[in-house]
């Protein structure tokens, strides 16, 4: 399914909404493993999409969804949040698909 771009304003406003609870959230396995891994806490993701800047543009992956990488410094460290946009039928979801350290 092709998808219309969302511009970066309106990822930006999903991504607010996801941590205010106001849109579907969701944390991926891979990326639940890799805060483990990593020791990364929820609420690290949660400010850097909240307060972080667009650090990899807005690009279409092969199955049609919209993704880009959010980056903010927390606490010294520079941490990145790779974010998915999904549309489905059950609508529309922000998935966190990994995290790590710059």
């Amino acid at each position: 399914m092709k998808s219309i771009k969302p511009s970066e304003k309106q990822a930006r406003l999903w991504l607010k909404e996801a941590v205010q609870g106001k849109r579907r959230l969701l944390f991926s396995k891979h990326a639940e493993q890799r805060m483990r891994q990593r020791k990364i806490g929820r609420r690290q993701v949660l400010e850097t999409m909240q307060h972080g800047a667009i650090s990899e543009p807005l690009h279409q992956d092969i199955g049609g969804d919209w993704r880009c990488n959010i980056s903010w410094l927390h606490a010294g460290v520079r941490l990145t949040v790779g974010v998915a946009f999904k549309l489905t039928e059950n609508g529309e979801w922000v998935i966190v698909a990994t995290v790590f350290e710059d």
